[in-house]
């Protein structure tokens, strides 16, 4: 259940979305689920956020930060740090693609830190986002959708260097 009003998330605009990724992020230790179909360039990309999620990367051999995008050919064209941090620390933070048609209709993002916590936009292209710091029931169903997407998703070998 919600911890109370300190531990609501809630996002209208470009930089309270990166304030509740902050937070989110802040509290997270050591695995965290992103589903971001397109890489926009102002999200998740500062460098506060970048801070968090390089700190959950080297947090210990259970690290693991997920990525999930539907064009990694475009992020890493237009260079998402996202991406950046991907190929620094490949052994702690895996991107993939999904291929089945059902699941590139996805028109939502979110991120999900598996000690209970999320963000979700219920439009990936806006900045409106709402979550908590401590709601496991929603953060299972969020991360019980993204596990099974990223079961059959492929890995972006866009994003390996040299596209090898």
């Amino acid at each position: 259940m919600s911890g109370g009003a300190d531990s609501i998330l809630a996002a209208e605009d470009r930089a309270g979305l990166e304030a509740a990724h902050l937070r989110l992020l802040a509290g997270a230790r050591h695995r965290v689920s992103i589903y971001l179909p397109v890489l926009e360039p102002g999200v998740l990309d500062s460098d506060a956020v970048h801070a968090e999620l390089r700190r959950i990367a080297t947090s210990g051999r259970q690290a693991q930060i997920r990525i999930l995008t539907h064009d990694a050919e475009r992020g890493h064209r237009d260079g998402h740090r996202l991406l950046a941090l991907a190929q620094r620390l490949p052994t702690a933070i895996g991107v993939r693609v999904p291929t089945e048609e059902a699941h590139l209709r996805y028109g939502s993002a979110f991120t999900a830190d598996h000690a209970g916590g999320f963000l979700f936009r219920p439009v990936a292209g806006r900045f409106e986002a709402r979550g908590a710091l401590d709601e496991p029931g929603e953060t299972s169903r969020l991360t019980a959708y993204f596990d099974e997407v990223w079961e059959r998703a492929e890995p972006a070998w866009q994003i390996r260097p040299l596209g090898i």
